[in-house]
C-alpha cells in the first residue's frame, strides 16, 4: 500500500540520517542499465527498481547505497570502459551483453528478470495482438479478415508467434499479404498507426508497449497475449541458465559476498504489484546461472 511504502521510505531515510550522524562510511555501488530507449526513458523504467527499491530493501547495516546509471547508449559510456575505470559495479542488460562482461572481467551472474504483461508473467520472447479500443471494426480475432494488420520483422519472434495464432483463425500472413503492413524495427510506428486507425491491428513484442509507452495502454484493446512456453512454463524458466534469453543483472567479483546476496534476495522478494516492478515491466526475478 502507499502508506506502507511511505513508512518504509521514512525508515530508510531515518537510517541514513543515523549513519551520517555517526560518521559511518557508506559505500556507493553504481548499477549500469541498458534498454533500447532514451537515457531518460531508461531511468524512468529502472531507477525506481535499481536505486530507490534497492536502497530500501537491502539491509541498512551493510552501509551501502545504490545509484542507477545509463550505459551503452553512446561510445563514452560503454560498460567495458566504465568497468575498466572502476566506475561500474553492477550491470543489467540483455544476455549477450552480460555474457561479454562475464567473460572479459569474470563478472558474476546474479538474477534474471521475469517480464509481466497485463498483470501476468510472460516470457522473454512473447507477443501481443492489439487494436485501438474505440475501433469498432475489431473486437475479436474473428474480425481480422480483410482488415489491415501491422506486423514486425518477418523473422522476429512476435511475427511468428502472431502468425501461429492468426493461422488458427483463418488469417494467413503469407497468403493474405494485401492485408499486411510491415514495420521492420518500427514498433513505435506501428503503435502510432494503430492509434491513428491507419492499421486496424498490431502485432508486437510482448513487453514493448508496456515498457516504452505505458501512457498509451488505456487506449488499446488487447486481443491476445502469446507466450513462449516449455512444459507449460514461461521463459525465463524459474530454474534459469546463463543462456536464458532475458535481461540479467551481473556484478563485479569485487562486490562483498554479503552485498551480492542482499541484492539477490531483494530482487527475489520484489512484489509484482509494486510501482517499481510495474515501471520496469517485471513480475519478479529468478536466480541466474543455476
Amino acid at each position: 500500500s502507499n502508506v506502507a511504502m511511505s513508512l518504509a521510505l521514512h525508515v530508510a531515510i531515518a537510517q541514513m540520517l543515523v549513519i551520517n550522524c555517526l560518521g559511518v562510511d557508506v559505500t556507493e555501488y553504481r548499477v549500469g542499465i541498458w534498454y533500447p530507449t532514451t537515457p531518460d526513458g531508461v531511468l524512468s523504467m529502472y531507477k525506481p527498481l535499481f536505486e530507490d527499491y534497492l536502497n530500501r530493501a537491502v539491509d541498512s547495516s551493510l552501509n551501502v547505497r545504490f545509484k542507477a546509471v545509463v550505459v551503452d547508449l553512446e561510445p563514452s559510456n560503454l560498460a567495458e570502459t566504465l568497468i575498466e575505470n572502476k566506475k561500474l559495479d553492477f550491470f543489467f542488460s540483455v544476455a549477450g551483453r552480460i555474457a561479454c562482461v562475464e567473460r572479459a572481467f569474470d563478472w558474476i551472474l546474479l538474477a534474471t528478470g521475469r517480464n509481466a504483461v497485463l498483470g501476468a508473467e510472460v516470457g522473454a520472447q512473447s507477443a501481443v495482438i492489439y487494436s485501438l479500443n474505440t475501433n469498432t471494426k475489431i473486437k475479436t480475432i474473428e474480425d481480422f479478415k480483410g482488415k489491415r494488420i501491422g506486423v514486425a520483422l518477418i523473422y522476429s519472434p512476435s511475427f511468428f508467434m502472431g502468425k501461429k495464432v492468426l493461422d488458427a483463425h483463418g488469417v494467413h500472413l503469407y497468403k493474405d499479404t494485401e492485408q499486411l503492413v510491415f514495420y521492420g524495427n518500427g514498433y513505435a510506428d506501428q503503435l502510432f498507426d494503430v492509434l491513428a486507425e491507419k492499421v486496424d491491428v498490431g502485432i508486437t513484442s510482448g513487453t514493448f508497449l508496456f515498457q516504452k509507452y505505458p501512457d498509451q495502454i488505456p487506449y488499446l484493446r488487447f486481443i491476445n497475449v502469446i507466450n513462449t512456453t516449455w512444459e507449460s512454463e514461461p521463459y525465463p524458466f524459474p530454474s534459469s541458465t546463463p543462456l536464458t534469453p532475458a535481461y540479467t543483472l551481473a556484478c563485479s567479483p569485487q562486490i562483498p559476498y554479503l552485498v551480492k546476496r542482499a541484492v539477490e534476495r531483494a530482487l527475489m522478494a520484489l512484489d509484482a504489484n509494486s510501482p517499481e516492478a510495474q515501471a520496469a515491466g517485471m513480475s519478479n526475478f529468478t536466480t541466474a546461472g543455476r
